[in-house]
Order: structure tokens, then sequence, then C-alpha cells
């Protein structure tokens, strides 16, 4: 006759994993598109809303530092925001890119890493396209995947 001590330990430790081992992302990539509008509170400091595939409507809350480059019309900007869905999910984000003084127009990346709620262990990133309109003032527009 076998033992079911092996089986047993087998089923145990399999248990035990489920609920020791933290949740992961779902390593399923999904387009995400955002469309939105910002303004800047300070020098570096800005809040924002808008509406995106996996937020809905959404808040924002971020920082950026504005940096020369070789180009004196064009500055690197490199910082971070914090969007906040309807029912209090945050997805963080990390954000590198380029305003041109002289058109306004700002490029960048936006990678994804991490969040609340939902958002957990969220990863991806987006490109994001925007105008500065005056007055610290920013539309964007936001393509690319996120994997949450």
């Amino acid at each position: 006759m076998r033992s079911v001590f092996p089986r047993l330990v087998t089923v145990l430790a399999l248990a035990v994993t489920a609920f020791v081992l933290p949740e992961r992302a779902s390593a399923n990539p999904v387009p995400h598109v955002a469309r939105g509008g910002a303004q800047f509170t300070t020098a570096n400091d800005f809040v924002g809303s808008g509406n995106a595939t996996h937020l809905g409507n959404y808040t924002e809350v971020g920082n950026v530092a504005f940096t020369g480059t070789g180009d004196p019309n064009v500055l690197a900007v490199s910082g971070w925001t914090v969007y906040t869905a309807a029912d209090g999910s945050e997805l963080w984000a990390h954000v590198d890119g380029t305003l041109n003084t002289s058109t306004g127009a700002v490029a960048a990346t936006i990678t994804y890493t991490g969040g609340l709620g939902r958002f957990v262990g969220a990863t991806g990133s987006s490109s994001l396209v925007g105008q500065m309109l005056g007055g610290g003032a920013l539309q964007v527009a936001v393509t690319g995947n996120i994997d949450f």
C-alpha cells in the first residue's frame, strides 16, 4: 500500500504557494488609449483629468523636472504621475520626454510601474503626444499597451 504522505505534502505545498506568493500582472498586454488635459500648479507640479481605456474617467497628479539639452529650444522632461480611476484604483507611471519651448509640443514615453487596486503590478508603456496651450495648460493623447 502506498503512503498518502507524499501526495499530502504536495497538495499542502501548492496551497501554501497560492496564498503566499504575491499577485502578479497577467502577462497579457492590452491596448491602452487616453485623452486628457493637465494644468501646472507650480513650475514642476501638475494636476489633470481625462478618460482612458482601462481607467475610465480619471484624475492625475504628477511632478516633472525640466533640464536643458543640446538644442536651446528643447527641454528634457522626466518625472512621475499617478492616475486615479473613479473606483480609487491607482496607476503609477514614469514620464520621459521632451518639450519644444518654441512650439509647445510635448513628446514622451509613459512607463507603467505598478499601482493600487486593479493596477497592482501593472507594466507596459505608451507614447504621449501633447501641446502646451499657454498659462500652464496642456492637452495630451496617449497610445500604447498596459498589462495588469
